[in-house]
Formats: C-alpha cells, sequence, structure tokens
C-alpha cells in the first residue's frame, strides 16, 4: 500500500462519487414521465430504461477486478469518470430509445467499475478509526445524489425538459474528474502474474465463509426490492392515488431524504452501537415499512397516508441498515489483494435481481397489483432479517487483520 490518503480528502472522493452514482441512478425516474409519452414507449420498453444500466453494471463487474488490478484504484476511478461525463452529456442528445439504451448500457459499465473499486478504495485509504464512518458517508452520498435528481426533476417539470434531467450527470462526473486527478493511489497497479485465481480462492477453504455471507447479501439488499422502489417511485404513488408533479417527484424527494438522514445517523451508531445492531434494528424498519405498503394498496380509504408511510419507513431502514452496512462488511472481510474479487462476488447476484426487477417490477405492480408485489417484498424481508440475525458478525473496533482470521477461523474470534 502507497502513502496513508488524509481522510478529508478520501471523504471528498467518496462523496462526489456517491452523488454522481445516486444522480444517475434516479434521474431516470423523473425523466421517463415525460420521455415515456414522447416516445410512445410500451410498459416493457420502459423497463429497459432502468434494467439496461444494470446490465452495463454487471458487464463493469465482471472486468472490473481485471482493470483495478492492472492499473490501479485511482487511474481506474477516474477513467470511469471520464467515460460517465462524456456520455452522461451524449446520451439525452437523440430522443431514441436505442441511443439511449446504448449510452446508458456504457454508462452503466462504468458505473458498474466503480461500485467495485470505490469500497475497495474507501478501505484501503481511510484510517481505521473513521473508515466505518467513511464508508456511511458513501451512502450518504447515494442518497443525495437521488434527492438531487428528484428535485431536479420537480423543477423542470413544467417543461417537461427530460433531457436535461438526464445530462446533469455530467458535470456531477466532472466533478469527479476534477478531485481524482491529483488524489494518490493506495495500490499501484501490476502485472498478473501466475498463480491460483482469485475467484477460486474465494470459494476456497479459507474465504468460503465469507465469499457466502457476501454474496446472499447482496442478493437480499436487492430482494427487499429497494432500487425497485427507487425507480418506481413515482409509478408506486401514481398507484396509491397520488397525483400531480409535486407529490410524483417531491413527495420521493422527501422520502429519500429520510433515507439520507438515517443514513447520517448510522454514520454515528455503526460506530457507536455496532454494526450488528444498526443493521438488524434498520432490517426490522424496513420489513415494517412493507407491511405497511401492503395495507396501503389493499384498503379503499387513507391508503395515501398509510403509502407514504411506508414508504417513509422503508427507507429510512433500508439506509440505516442494510444501505450502510452492506460495503462495510464486503470491504472487511477480504484481504487487499482479494478485497476488489470480493466486491465482485457481492455485486453480481445483486444486479442480477436488480436488473429482474428493473425489468418486470412494473410489470408485476400492474398485473399483480401493489399488495400482492409487497407482499411478496415483505417475506422477503423477514427471511433477510433472520439471516442477518443468525449470520452477520460484529465487527467494530476490529482491525482488519483480526475480521480476516475471524472468518478464515471458522467464524471465530481470536483469543
Amino acid at each position: 500500500m502507497l502513502s496513508p490518503i488524509p481522510a478529508g480528502r478520501t471523504a471528498a472522493i467518496a462523496l462526489a462519487i456517491g452523488i454522481n452514482y445516486g444522480y444517475f441512478g434516479a434521474a431516470m425516474a423523473g425523466a421517463q414521465l415525460y420521455l415515456s409519452p414522447q416516445l410512445g414507449l410500451s410498459v416493457g420498453e420502459q423497463g429497459t430504461l432502468f434494467a439496461v444500466p444494470v446490465l452495463g453494471m454487471l458487464l463493469g463487474v465482471l472486468t472490473a477486478n481485471r482493470i483495478v488490478t492492472a492499473a490501479g484504484r485511482r487511474p481506474t476511478l477516474l477513467v470511469a469518470s471520464l467515460v460517465t461525463a462524456v456520455l452522461g452529456a451524449a446520451s439525452p442528445l437523440v430522443a431514441n430509445l436505442v441511443w439511449i439504451d446504448g449510452t446508458r448500457l456504457l454508462i452503466g459499465i462504468a458505473m458498474g467499475v466503480v461500485t467495485v473499486v470505490v469500497p475497495v478504495y474507501i478501505a484501503e485509504a481511510a484510517p481505521p478509526d473513521v473508515r466505518g464512518r467513511i464508508a456511511v458517508l458513501y451512502q450518504v452520498a447515494i442518497v443525495g445524489g437521488i434527492v438531487a435528481a428528484f428535485v431536479v426533476a420537480y423543477a423542470l417539470a413544467p417543461s417537461g425538459l427530460w433531457r436535461v434531467m438526464l445530462a446533469v450527470t455530467a458535470p456531477a462526473a466532472t466533478v469527479c474528474v476534477a478531485l481524482l486527478v491529483r488524489a494518490p493511489d493506495t495500490v499501484p497497479g501490476a502485472r498478473r502474474t501466475a498463480g491460483p485465481s482469485v475467484f477460486a480462492e474465494l470459494f476456497g477453504r479459507r474465504y468460503r465463509p465469507v465469499t457466502t455471507f457476501v454474496i446472499l447479501l447482496g442478493a437480499l439488499v436487492q430482494l427487499t426490492g429497494v432500487s425497485a422502489v427507487g425507480n418506481f417511485a413515482p409509478r408506486i404513488f401514481e398507484g396509491m392515488g397520488f397525483r400531480g408533479p409535486f407529490a410524483l417527484l417531491i413527495l420521493p424527494a422527501i422520502v429519500q431524504v429520510s433515507g439520507l438522514l438515517a443514513a447520517l445517523a448510522s454514520s454515528s451508531a455503526v460506530e457507536r452501537l455496532g454494526r450488528r445492531a444498526t443493521l438488524l434494528g434498520g432490517t426490522a424498519v424496513l420489513a415494517a415499512g412493507h407491511a405497511l405498503l401492503v395495507a396501503a394498496f389493499a384498503t379503499q380509504r387513507g391508503g395515501t397516508v398509510l403509502g407514504l408511510a411506508g414508504l417513509l419507513l422503508f427507507t429510512v431502514g433500508f439506509n440505516a441498515g442494510l444501505g450502510s452496512l452492506l460495503w462495510i462488511y464486503a470491504s472487511e472481510g477480504y484481504t487487499d489483494r482479494l478485497r476488489g474479487a470480493g466486491a465482485t462476488a457481492l455485486l453480481l447476484p445483486n444486479l442480477a435481481v436488480n436488473f429482474v426487477l428493473a425489468q418486470f417490477f412494473l410489470g408485476a405492480l400492474g398485473t399483480l397489483g401493489g399488495a400482492r408485489t409487497f407482499a411478496v417484498l415483505l417475506a422477503v424481508s423477514v427471511i433477510a432479517w433472520l439471516y442477518l440475525f443468525r449470520r452477520a458478525p460484529e465487527t467494530r473496533g476490529r482491525t482488519l487483520e483480526e475480521i480476516h482470521e475471524y472468518w478464515q477461523n471458522g467464524r471465530t474470534w481470536a483469543g
């Protein structure tokens, strides 16, 4: 590892990249309200606007470990941010579904690479006493980007300028480029040498316990429906009886602000209360939110109030628990050499589930109805809580070496 990086610089990079990632992910939620009628898109075609970038992220995740091993952490993040800046400006220039999906696929590839590398960069660059806090601040920044996307969409709603809504990704990515240009690296790139495959090693005897935990954690995060709820928040509000730009765009932003506050609170709680208590508490609140959403869609009176309360609880619970702790567990469990591959192991099932939900959630909402759809998500959330209760360790105050020994010694702390 190279010379230490000041905590402030590391935090600034994490915040900038997180905001850009969150904005890109949520910009289409508002833009598609105006883009879809203009292009005459079917429900399935609307799904591709969200599913295609996820497919790109899958491709980016699959190639990220090889790229970051050869080029290093910082150069990889720098190039990915440059690609996002250029294509973010180009994507909305042509009102054609193939063009928009094609450019968003390429941005998705860059975002997939970033998603793997950023948690690794934070884990290696941040001092141990603030490592968990900066990792949570990255999640806070993602939520901040999501909020910004809905606010921008509302500001532009009277004119329906969906092109501008999408193009804001470009200046956000440019800020990331400016911060990364002079930032130091943590682990330099190196030529690949002969030796066992890192992925074979992930599933070997020493790392199989943490890899299994990380894979299931990645899948469970998406199976709670977090990306689907974010992508289709305006449609969900519409289905509960809300109408008008304020209700469909600002209420989702308010919901995300509640998540932002929860993530900020989690950044303190994760070091004060511990990883495990924060994770289990947040997941329980998330499940309670799903229960209220089931009731909201099932009732004929008061559904809007119950629905808003349900979305608030769901978002608060996710951002306080799984959303904030996911990357901490994934980055702490592996050595420097395997950390990128470990992030890939988490992201592949995560993005695979995300892709399916992005493509089919809107259709399921219309076919099954909101009550049945959210009842399924509620059941998954309960299963997730039970799994985490049995398997999630408490790593607060532990060094990375101690955490590695825990997983490699049959889930037993040394001493």
